[in-house]
């Protein structure tokens, strides 16, 4: 038994509806995400739609949305054109939310430094988090 390594669940036969999880933390956050490329005043920028943010965060997008109407993060400084025509009858449509790279890189760090991705929620610093975040958000 010494080689052997523990397993995660009780017994000898693997649970079967358990859905694989996902990593905590990975290298190059980037690397998984699909950037959207914009013209701004002549210059390209990369932007990073509020889906693939909250992957990077290993979050859902609701999640960030959430985050911006309660306060914790600025809203998005840019959008994507709006679609064309009512999509739901009595409200506006607007284009998707965009948030730069730096942001992005922003958020990353200040998710991990203020311990937000701690699995214990009362180890997370929100304050220092809302604080910092608002003190380095770039446009």
């Amino acid at each position: 038994m010494g080689s052997e390594s523990l397993n995660d669940y009780p017994g000898k036969t693997p649970p079967k509806n358990r859905k694989k999880r996902k990593p905590t933390r990975i290298e190059d956050p980037f690397s998984l995400l699909h950037p959207i490329v914009y013209s701004i005043r002549g210059e390209e920028q990369t932007f990073y739609t509020v889906g693939e943010v909250a992957k990077a965060l290993n979050r859902k997008a609701v999640t960030i949305r959430s985050w911006e109407t309660k306060g914790f993060i600025p809203t998005a400084t840019f959008r994507a054109p709006a679609p064309y025509g009512q999509q739901l009858p009595g409200k506006t449509a607007k284009g998707r939310r965009l948030y730069s790279r730096k942001q992005v890189e922003l958020l990353i760090y200040s998710v991990q430094h203020f311990g937000l991705d701690n699995p214990q929620p009362n180890k997370a610093n929100w304050a220092g988090f809302k604080k910092h975040i608002k003190e380095q958000w770039t446009k």
